[in-house]
């Protein structure tokens, strides 16, 4: 049986600021209430995900076909499944994630983690602990921060606390990106006594999660504007948006679209809507940040999610901005027909080390 210690690893560690406390509470803007963020396609920011509306035909909506998945112990061999805290009982997807391992080059890859923690820490053992889960995670947090990536080439890229889940149901607390070396390096990591041993802390503090396994895709080299129009201030911090995507096979337009085209694939129809925010997204200053292929699901609904994208703002203003913008506004169906699932999920990053850095957090 593989090792749940691999969800631990898969999880990596997210930074002391996103993982040790709530998620933030800064509000929104108003037009935040409407679900949508765009990327432009070659020009700058292709972001295609906001979509809540699902065809009128279509009844599937992404909160109730597509859940997040809970934690898992360090190793059910160990652990009596009597013993489990309740919400704890999900294994990783074996096959997907050995196929992962075992296909392909020994590259470096991305872990992609949706985080929601436990109000309080429960430990496998029942130990008492006035811990909560976001304190419990952080000592795993800590431990693979300083001594376990260090110790195999590893390192966190991107950590953000989660201000609003804009669609998909989600009631994530944490995003984070882990960048491996190889899958060697992991593997090496999934063995280490010390980190087994670490890896209690994350399975008492994590109550449900979304693993993505990820490489990572070309993106546009958009300029970053030095003075955007609608720049941060201490009230309206710069933000990113997550977005997880499951395209269509085939596009579905609402009845009577005159841009309906049974010969168009969702990812087609997307990049449509793309290439027209674009011309809009790029002169407010809306860049991509890191977009990712997922290469498999280590937890939660196996074979769903396709890509990943993380796209940064300079305000939520300019978020109003943007879905105000009747050129925005006149593609946007396109989203809504390529899209079968979806989160996109508005966070506070406390680190990106992509090119994507946001312009002007302090206002």
């Amino acid at each position: 049986m593989l090792s749940v210690a691999l969800v631990a690893a898969a999880c990596g560690g997210s930074s002391d600021s996103a993982s040790s406390g709530p998620a933030a509470t800064t509000s929104a803007p108003t037009a935040t209430e409407t679900p949508t963020t765009a990327a432009p396609a070659e020009t700058a920011v292709p972001t295609e995900t906001d979509t809540p509306t699902l065809p009128p035909e279509t009844t599937a909506s992404p909160e109730t076909t597509v859940p997040p998945t809970t934690a898992a112990p360090t190793d059910f061999s160990d652990v009596p499944t009597a013993a489990l805290p309740p919400g704890i009982l999900s294994e990783p997807n074996v096959a997907e994630v050995q196929r992962f391992l075992t296909d392909g080059d020994d590259g470096e890859f991305y872990m992609v983690n949706l985080i929601k923690h436990r109000e309080q820490a429960q430990y496998a053992d029942g130990r008492d602990t006035d811990l909560t889960g976001a304190e419990a995670d952080a000592i795993y947090g800590e431990f693979i921060r300083t001594t376990m990536f260090p110790r195999i080439g590893a390192e966190v890229v991107y950590a953000a606390e989660v201000e609003r889940d804009v669609i998909g149901g989600s009631s994530f607390d944490v995003v984070a990106v882990a960048r491996y070396p190889s899958k060697s390096a992991f593997m090496q990591m999934t063995n280490d006594p010390e980190f087994q041993e670490m890896s209690v802390h994350k399975a008492a503090g994590v109550e449900e999660t979304t693993v993505l396994a990820t490489t990572l895709l070309e993106i546009p080299n958009a300029p970053l504007l030095d003075n955007p129009p609608f720049p941060a201030t201490g009230d309206d911090p710069a933000f990113a948006f997550m977005h997880v995507l499951d395209y269509r096979d085939t596009a579905i337009y609402a009845e009577g679209d005159a841009d309906a085209d049974n010969t168009r694939s969702g990812e087609d129809a997307v990049n449509t809507y793309s290439a027209n925010a674009g011309t809009v997204a790029a002169p407010l200053g809306i860049r991509p940040a890191a977009w990712f292929n997922v290469e498999a699901t280590v937890i939660g609904p196996p074979g769903v999610w396709e890509e990943v994208r993380i796209n940064t703002f300079p305000s939520h203003a300019t978020f109003s901005e943007l879905t105000s913008n009747p050129i925005w506004g006149s593609g946007s169906h396109h989203r809504t027909a390529g899209i079968a699932h979806t989160y996109a999920i508005m966070s506070l990053p406390q680190i990106n080390e992509f090119n994507g850095v946001l312009a002007n957090t302090t206002g």
